[in-house]
């Protein structure tokens, strides 16, 4: 698998030529763009022949874990209601340990159960339709989370990103679920991202060439940039047309809006993965990472497309 610092820190604060600076909890050192391990080799997705390990190898663990997760997330589209939600609690849970854990708290210290909790309410406010309490839950409780000290008492900016970024879109997917168009909405925003997901791999492997962002992930290039983005445009087209009356147009640039702003989610967990130094946010899934790592691109896309429907008052403009 959508600087670290220009992302995550707010504000524009003043950089001092020393080597070192630490804004409320946020380091930055000279250099840190650099190789800093010998081990990593950047998130999976858009891959350069340069890259170590085998296809072979890397295909058999994405088909493995294809086959286990993809039904699994289909049958709670289909199913919509408390069993979506339930699958975005449980995906919250999960990616909160990770995400506080790799930033240096504990993994199910305070600061991840407060995340916890914040999603739990949230979700729940999401899923009868308060989609308003909902993200006013999750900006409170993302306050609190970077005012709150770690168990060394020293206090970061990690805790209170880490709510948003693992809630926030679980809040947009259960709201969008719930609305008229919601089983396709989902479907649409799941396979964009599969599809650039898997566009940008094998287009990256057999093409190869300049590498995308080669300070924050070694493997990805422009070829499976474009590839990515080209094959997300089609599958979000070929998924929408299931809906009568679609404006092709609209489906093609919202199809490639989503497909960027997954690619650019890619490219913002590879940074926090290159920052701390790990190659993969977790290892709940044998081989292949984290939670966090597979839904890397989904936690933006999702956010992204939510503010767009929330603009145009709670639907998706896929349709005239």
């Amino acid at each position: 698998m959508n600087s670290v610092s220009a992302i995550f820190c707010c504000g524009n604060w003043p950089i001092p030529s020393s080597s070192s600076w630490t804004p409320y909890g946020l380091t930055l050192r000279s250099g840190i763009w650099k190789k800093r391990s010998t081990n990593f080799t950047g998130a999976t997705g858009v891959t350069a022949p340069e890259v170590a390990e085998s296809v072979p190898s890397e295909f058999v663990r994405r088909v493995v874990a294809a086959i286990v997760l993809i039904p699994v997330a289909l049958a709670a589209v289909f199913l919509g209601g408390w069993t979506f939600s339930a699958l975005a609690a449980v995906a919250v849970v999960l990616m909160a340990t990770e995400w506080e854990h790799v930033t240096g708290g504990e993994k199910f210290g305070r600061h991840a159960l407060l995340n916890m909790l914040a999603g739990m309410m949230a979700l729940l406010l999401a899923s009868t339709g308060s989609v308003e309490y909902a993200l006013a839950t999750v900006i409170t409780l993302s306050i609190a989370s970077g005012l709150m000290p770690r168990r060394d008492s020293s206090r970061s900016l990690w805790p209170s990103v880490g709510v948003i970024a693992v809630v926030l879109p679980a809040i947009c997917l259960v709201w969008l679920r719930g609305t008229s168009t919601g089983m396709v909405v989902i479907l649409w925003i799941l396979l964009v991202l599969w599809a650039t997901d898997s566009g940008a791999y094998f287009v990256g492997r057999m093409i190869g060439g300049a590498r995308l962002a080669p300070r924050i992930s070694r493997g990805k290039t422009w070829a499976g940039f474009y590839g990515g983005t080209a094959a997300g445009a089609v599958i979000g087209v070929a998924t929408a047309t299931i809906v009568q009356d679609i404006s092709m147009l609209r489906v093609v640039m919202v199809s490639i809006f989503l497909s960027l702003v997954g690619q650019g989610g890619d490219l913002a967990i590879s940074a926090v993965k290159r920052y701390f130094d790990v190659k993969d946010m977790g290892n709940i899934i044998p081989g292949h990472g984290g939670v966090l790592d597979r839904l890397d691109s989904l936690l933006f896309g999702a956010i992204a497309i939510g503010a767009l429907a929330f603009a145009y008052g709670g639907t998706v403009p896929l349709w005239p």
